[in-house]
């Protein structure tokens, strides 16, 4: 009988740094990394990533979002290393520039007919089985830095029309949410790991080494609305002023079935963390 194809949504919480009123959610460990952090801005990411995932499972979990406890590690259904929650979906956390996103799944369905919500009266080793993970870039370090990047990446990824600052950048996210989604971060070796051209749809085309086949993976790109975020929850319209832009991508690994991503769904962060008394309502044009 044929393996089945699990098709996961997946929810895209999006935020600017500055989730007010939020860092008393944070553990004690967590309170002091933040408070490592050398630059405000990177100490806000933080913070608000942190309190997203809390605001998004404490709802699912119908808890309050200081009541949910982020681990590290092993458990059921997760690659070792990943964050998690215990008896709520998987989840990915990432920040960069205006941006910070933490994609959430959601119902995972299977070829088979069988269907789970991953957090309720679905079956739960069919949500269990799926990871997820998400990246965000801005250009700018690529269109700055361009040449010292591209041993980053096979060659075999790079656009007939040649690597670009956005094209650099499309194939780093993809790249990255990827291996955020197997556990392995960017600790996994460049060439065991090849994805489609950077200027073709986002698709695994060969993995090796300790990841997962490539059919166990998916990847897409996620459209951003245009600008750059702020914490009140509106866009700054047309971009930075210097030219730079952000893109993202988010992936699922499935080691025991083929994933395939459904819908994927931008959500406005901030409207999800002002229901529970953090930030402020959103102007994001997101639901």
């Amino acid at each position: 009988m044929p393996t089945p194809l699990l098709t996961a949504s997946v929810t895209v919480w999006c935020a600017a740094p500055g989730a007010t009123g939020a860092a008393g959610w944070l553990s004690r460990d967590e309170g002091l990394r933040a408070a490592t952090f050398r630059h405000e801005e990177d100490r806000r990411r933080f913070v608000t990533g942190r309190a997203l995932v809390r605001a998004a499972l404490g709802e699912r979990l119908g808890v309050d979002p200081a009541d949910v406890t982020i681990r590290r590690g092993r458990r059921d259904g997760a690659s070792p290393g990943r964050p998690f929650v215990e008896g709520a979906p998987s989840f990915s956390i990432a920040h960069a520039g205006g941006w910070v996103l933490v994609a959430v799944v959601g119902t995972v369905t299977s070829s088979r007919g069988v269907a789970g919500d991953a957090t309720s009266d679905g079956d739960p080793d069919l949500a269990a089985g799926v990871d997820v993970g998400v990246d965000v870039e801005s250009t700018a370090p690529a269109r700055d830095h361009l040449r010292d990047l591209l041993d980053a990446v096979p060659p075999e990824e790079v656009p007939v029309g040649g690597w670009d600052a956005v094209t650099f950048t499309r194939s780093w996210v993809r790249r990255e949410a990827v291996l955020k989604a197997v556990g392995t971060g960017l600790l996994a070796p460049r060439d065991d790991l090849l994805l489609s051209r950077a200027d073709r749809p986002a698709a695994v085309v060969r993995s090796g080494g300790a990841l997962p086949a490539a059919d166990r993976l998916a990847v897409s790109d996620v459209g951003l609305p245009e600008g750059t975020p702020r914490a009140t929850g509106s866009v700054v319209r047309g971009g930075p002023d210097d030219g730079t832009s952000s893109l993202a991508a988010v992936a699922l690994c499935a080691p025991h079935h083929p994933p395939a991503l459904g819908t994927v769904t931008l959500c406005a962060g901030s409207t999800l963390l002002a229901r529970h008394g953090a930030g402020a309502t959103a102007r994001l044009g997101l639901p």
